[in-house]
């Protein structure tokens, strides 16, 4: 088996998961406890925040431990049902935890409102300047998107936004440890990931709130959180969270290298060796390094996904909140797409576990699956039994 499908979930790293077995061995540790038996879990639960606010640039009171992304970005969004400004602006290419949320709060009486994105998925900050006015509440932008790895521009997007007194949010669930990222620098107003994007278990993500901005809880209970993420801590997740953290801020440079060197390698075997594939986004537009989207024209999609799999290749049509749904991707309909072009396409994602070698191996197979599935396609054309 290769495994291409790094933007659904990622393996833990050995020494990930030898964090994650050393938080088990502590016993029945409840950091909420008073006495001695707590006192380890508490430990590590103050030194994650440390490890975690590292890696995004944050301040350790500014980070609230959440069971993933999908929580903490609801979370974010419902904090426009308390401003003043009940206007929210998303994107049509967000991930489902955001599009969906959104469409709960339309019902709740908020004005909910869309920024157009060109054909590679990029916001159009021309219309974005026109739609971001004062009426708005909050802006959330995911900051790189997790079907085709294009990167918005969030430090334009957040100008406009703070000259405007309006509140920034970006999901950055496929952006944390993936690219340079500092909430100093960029200042957003909130910031959401989840760990197993980058080789920690699943069930832990973050918010980050910025110093001074709005947060309400979530959940009613405890005093967890400083009060704002009620809830006993997974204490195995956040172990593990807070050990991939370390290594990604220690890693960062080399692991851009190596993903870049992957993907631009995979691009060009692809391109070469199956005649009429298109990558989905612009060479000139930014993308992370380990995320690449591929059309396959001339075939079905699903039927070669499927080949693929039987062949050990594991990627996906989109995102894994979604694959389950028998439907196009909505992200690849935004950027102009047809239907037909949209199940064409495949994603493929990389991360630092996998080698040069594998992504060769993974060519040839992609390569040969396809043009065997275009052959017998074009044959079925031939004699009349499709259209």
């Amino acid at each position: 088996m290769i495994y291409l499908d790094n933007n659904a979930t990622t393996e833990l790293l050995p020494e990930v998961r030898e964090a994650v077995l050393r938080a088990m061995s502590f016993g029945p540790a409840n950091p909420s406890s008073p006495h001695t038996a707590g006192e380890p879990a508490r430990r590590l639960i103050a030194e994650a925040h440390d490890a975690v606010a590292s890696l995004i640039g944050a301040s350790s009171e500014e980070v609230f431990f959440t069971s993933g992304g999908t929580e903490a970005n609801n979370w974010v969004l419902d904090l426009i049902l308390t401003n003043q400004k009940r206007h929210l602006l998303v994107t049509p290419v967000e991930h489902e935890s955001i599009l969906r949320k959104a469409e709960e709060l339309e019902g709740q009486g908020v004005e909910v409102n869309k920024l157009p994105v060109d054909r590679n998925g990029v916001v159009c900050l021309e219309d974005a300047t026109e739609m971001i006015n004062d009426r708005v509440g909050m802006v959330s932008v995911q900051w790189v998107n997790n079907e085709t790895g294009v990167v918005q521009p969030v430090k334009e997007l957040l100008s406009i936004c703070h000259e405007r007194g309006v509140l920034f949010h970006t999901d950055a669930a496929q952006a944390v440890g993936k690219i340079m990222l500092d909430v100093k620098s960029t200042p957003v107003d909130y910031l959401t990931f989840t760990g197993h994007k980058i080789h920690a278990p699943m069930g832990v993500g973050i918010l980050y709130r910025r110093r001074g901005a709005t947060l309400r809880p979530f959940l009613r209970g405890g005093m967890q959180e400083t009060g704002q993420r009620p809830g006993s801590q997974n204490l195995i997740g956040i172990a593990g969270l807070a050990e991939a953290s370390r290594i990604r801020k220690r890693r960062i440079t080399k692991v851009q290298e190596e993903l870049t060197e992957m993907r631009n390698l995979f691009d060009s075997l692809i391109l070469s060796s199956c005649v009429g594939a298109r990558i989905n986004t612009e060479a000139s537009v930014p993308r992370v390094a380990n995320t690449t989207n591929v059309r396959f024209t001339g075939i079905d999609g699903e039927a070669f996904l499927a080949r693929l799999v039987r062949a050990g290749i594991c990627c996906s049509q989109g995102s894994a909140c979604t694959s389950q749904i028998p439907e196009p991707s909505h992200t690849l309909l935004a950027m102009g797409l047809s239907r037909g072009e949209a199940y064409q396409s495949i994603r493929f994602s990389f991360s630092e576990l996998n080698s040069l070698t594998e992504v060769r191996l993974a060519s040839e197979t992609i390569a040969t699956e396809y043009n065997s599935l275009k052959k017998a396609f074009l044959s079925l054309v031939s004699l009349g039994s499709v259209e």
